[in-house]
């Protein structure tokens, strides 16, 4: 035993030092648990995350019951991505020690990590109120709360924190986002950009390039993207904020002159495949999403980007089996299901009519006058009034199917508006109806998930101007999409080209054969037209001069 300790003790102060080739000289012969937990230690942190992997699964066979080891093969899981690992290692290592602060916060990144806010807000919680001084359990809680959409008390508790000194990047970009949501867009900016210039990221650039090109600040947006194209570490980002600006021919420059100084991620190859279809290079498009699946065959926007390549090209029999495993995978995933329906349609297969019954599944609803109105013409008005102080971009979001307009900063069912909320209680007759007109059944995706019962995930405002648009595009997460029409321009009841018209069924990129939109409605105050999430739906541009606002919403089942 003096021996081993010996060697836990040397091999401990090489790590300690970063001397891991000295480190592995005193543990790797030694079979005790403690050294095969170091050792993986080790591992982890010269960069062979595989052979660390292999050593903590070993010390977690050799002691079930020490929570350090679940703790870091959980921590390690969740770095490579293998979250149902690192969910059930974190896990375990509260049940063995339900006050280990470092398994809490792992798992409460975790949770966040995946989007799961209400589990996040149902740990958080307790942990801060046992610990309501730990900055990072009280960061954790805020983040939790403002994408459950509280956002008015997220911003509080962000506010405390920095008023208490923690001005951390991390804690300013989500002070930021939250004053994005409060359309305080100026104290916004002083948080974004704070926290950018303390700590560059994706995020950050993001952000900050988003909300200067929705006030329209042109030099401001070229400056932080000319800057940040000179980051390799920001390259990728970079490009693909070009790209969503309406240049893909920018974001290409921009990765390779990105890559003449540094080694890309795959992501690179990704957005460069995004970029080629922007500019109807099928061709390089589907080569450049080759090349990046090599590295990460499982990456769900490069497969989608190659799906595109190949139907643009009218390789339909090609992208089925890519289709049908991904359908598999996912069942629910608007967009595979998108893909398989123009597949569908280039083989010209009966299964398309079935899949896609438009009359069957796009109808338009009256909508019911909300309670406390006379008739629907004085409640869109009351609507168009309380809608209007959140439309105060210049233009639309870049990564949003809209051009030519704007998009409300935050999910509308969060604001303590009377009049916003009468419409989404407005919306539950014809939900309801839609569910019983579509009906229920196992031989369809959308009738699939009918179960009766519904919840909106998400609700926003649109307000189209002169030119304004939709791309063509689909709702990935919803189930049930929607239009409501709250003020339509003129021209939308009689132009012979569908100015303002909703299409459905075309997608967003040409075909070989193509593939036209196969059903028009003409927009009209006061309709609520609902449809399935997977199908392709855009709008013709509407006359200058023009204003068309709507307030769509996704649903999903309950």
């Amino acid at each position: 035993m003096q021996q081993i300790n010996q060697a836990l003790t040397a091999g401990y102060a090489a790590f300690q030092r970063g001397a891991f080739d000295e480190a592995r000289r005193h543990l790797e012969d030694i079979d005790h648990v403690k050294a095969i937990h170091l050792l993986g230690l080790v591992e982890k942190n010269a960069g062979d995350t595989a052979a660390a992997a292999r050593l903590f699964e070993r010390a977690a066979e050799l002691d079930p019951q020490d929570p350090e080891i679940a703790n870091n093969r959980a921590a390690l899981a969740r770095q490579n991505g293998d979250v149902a690992l690192a969910e059930s290692e974190f896990r375990r290592a509260l049940a063995i020690n339900p006050t280990f602060r470092q398994a809490s916060t792992g798992l409460g990144r975790l949770l966040i990590d995946t989007e799961r806010w209400q589990e996040a807000l149902e740990l958080y919680e307790p942990l801060v109120a046992a610990d309501s001084g730990d900055v990072v359990l009280r960061y954790g809680l805020a983040t939790a709360i403002l994408n459950l959409g509280r956002t008015e008390e997220a911003a509080d508790l962000f506010d405390a924190l920095i008023r208490e000194g923690n001005e951390q990047a991390e804690i300013r970009f989500m002070r930021g986002r939250a004053r994005l949501e409060l359309n305080e867009v100026d104290a916004a900016l002083e948080d974004l950009v704070a926290s950018h210039v303390a700590q560059p990221s994706n995020f950050t650039l993001r952000a900050l390039a988003s909300t200067y090109w929705m006030q329209r600040n042109e030099r401001a947006f070229l400056d932080l993207l000319e800057h940040s194209a000179r980051v390799p570490e920001l390259a990728v980002t970079t490009a693909e904020i070009f790209r969503q600006s309406g240049d893909p021919q920018k974001a290409l420059d921009v990765l390779a002159g990105a890559r003449e100084v540094a080694r890309l991620p795959a992501e690179g190859w990704s957005v460069a495949a995004t970029a080629h279809v922007d500019l109807g290079e099928a061709r390089e498009a589907e080569a450049a999403a080759r090349a990046c699946l090599d590295d990460n065959p499982a990456d769900r926007l490069i497969i989608g980007s190659l799906l595109t390549s190949l139907l643009m090209q009218g390789k339909a029999e090609e992208a089925m089996p890519i289709i049908r495993r991904m359908r598999e995978s996912e069942p629910d995933g608007q967009h595979w299901i998108a893909y398989e329906a123009t597949a569908l349609r280039l083989m010209g297969s009966e299964r398309y009519r079935e899949l896609v019954d438009l009359d069957r599944f796009v109808r338009p609803y009256e909508l019911p006058v909300p309670d406390g109105f006379e008739t629907i013409e004085d409640f869109n008005a009351a609507f168009l009034e309380a809608l209007e102080p959140w439309h105060q971009y210049e233009t639309h979001p870049l990564d949003q199917s809209l051009r030519d307009g704007s998009q409300t900063p935050r999910d509308l069912t969060t604001i303590d508006d009377p009049v916003i909320q009468a419409f989404y209680r407005a919306l539950d007759v014809p939900i309801r109806q839609y569910m019983a007109d579509v009906g229920s059944g196992d031989d369809h995706p959308l009738t699939a998930r009918n179960t009766g019962d519904y919840r909106i995930a998400g609700a926003w405002s649109v307000r189209l101007h002169g030119g304004g648009r939709h791309v063509n595009h689909v709702h990935p997460e919803g189930w049930i999409s929607s239009a409501y029409y709250v003020a339509v321009p003129d021209e939308a009841r009689t132009d012979a080209e569908h100015a303002g018209c909703i299409k459905f069924a075309e997608p967003p990129f040409a075909t070989v054969p193509p593939t036209p939109p196969e059903k028009w409605i003409r927009p009209r105050a006061g309709v609520l037209v609902l449809f399935p999430s997977f199908l392709w739906h855009g709008t013709q541009p509407i006359h200058d001069g023009s204003v068309r606002v709507t307030a769509p919403f996704d649903a999903v089942p309950a």
